[in-house]
Parts: C-alpha cells; sequence; structure tokens
C-alpha cells in the first residue's frame, strides 16, 4: 500500500511541479542565451535528479516503512542510500531537474522558479520537516545532522 501511496504523491506532486510546470513555463519564455552543446548537461541532471527522487522514494517504503509525503512519514528513521550523504536527498534531486531545464531552455522564468523552490524548501525544512523529526527520533535525528549536512552531499 506505500508503494501505491508514493506513486500517486510523488507522481501527482514532483510530476507537476519538477517535471511539467517548468516544461510549460519555459515554453512561453524566451532563451536568454545559447549555451551550445552544454546543453546536453540536462540530460544527466534530469537523470540523476530523477534517479535520486525515485531512489529516495523506494527507501522511505523499504527502510522507513512509510512514504515521502507529509501526511503518511516514515516510520523509521531513513539513514539509507543518498539519505547517507544529505539530508534532503529528494528536493535535491527536484532542485537538480529543475536546474537541467534552466540548462536547456536559458530561461529566466525558470531561473526565478528554481531560486522559488529553493527558498521554498529550505523553509519547509527549517521550520517544518526538521522540528517534526526532532521530535519523532531525538537523539538519533540529532546525532544524523551533525554527521549528514543538509544540502551538499558529503561523499565519504
Amino acid at each position: 500500500m506505500n508503494t501505491l501511496k508514493t506513486i500517486v504523491y510523488m507522481g501527482s506532486l514532483h510530476g507537476f511541479f519538477t517535471f511539467y510546470l517548468p516544461y510549460q513555463i519555459a515554453l512561453y519564455d524566451k532563451m536568454l542565451f545559447d549555451l551550445g552543446s552544454l546543453h546536453f548537461l540536462a540530460f544527466a541532471l534530469w537523470a540523476l535528479g530523477s534517479m535520486m527522487i525515485v531512489q529516495c522514494s523506494v527507501d522511505s517504503i523499504r527502510h522507513g516503512r512509510g512514504t515521502p509525503a507529509h501526511l503518511d512519514p516514515p516510520k523509521d528513521l531513513v539513514i539509507a542510500g543518498w539519505y547517507r550523504h544529505v539530508r534532503n536527498p529528494i528536493y535535491l534531486g527536484a532542485l537538480l531537474v529543475l536546474f537541467g531545464f534552466i540548462i536547456w531552455f536559458c530561461s529566466a522564468l525558470l531561473v526565478a522558479y528554481f531560486i522559488f523552490f529553493l527558498v521554498t524548501y529550505h523553509i519547509l525544512i527549517i521550520f517544518f520537516e526538521e522540528p517534526v523529526l526532532r521530535n519523532k527520533f531525538g537523539k538519533t535525528y540529532e546525532e544524523y545532522c551533525q554527521n549528514v549536512p543538509r544540502w551538499v552531499p558529503k561523499l565519504r
């Protein structure tokens, strides 16, 4: 059941806000400049970001016994996969996908969209997610925070 809920939640939210809406925004904006062959870097960013989102969703189900959704969060603290390197890999994956759209379309509107989501994710993390996780997992989460950075992956 967690798998189905995750597919619906992640497919609808990230499907819309991470993939569909940025593409639609880019269609209505002019290209600021041409990056030439660097445009193709977007494919790597789309692939890496998408893979991070999917793998972290699977880890939330397998290791956390829940879903990535705020309304049905994991019951156990997930420290597997990408979560060993960065505390917010799903958001980081989404931002990589959005950055891929920026590189592909060179759109000023997409830059603003990216900044909006970066700020929104950061506020959500600081004022909602981290306090909830501290209350739920206590010292275990505090130790995790001391060892794993919030945004920039620490590859060991």
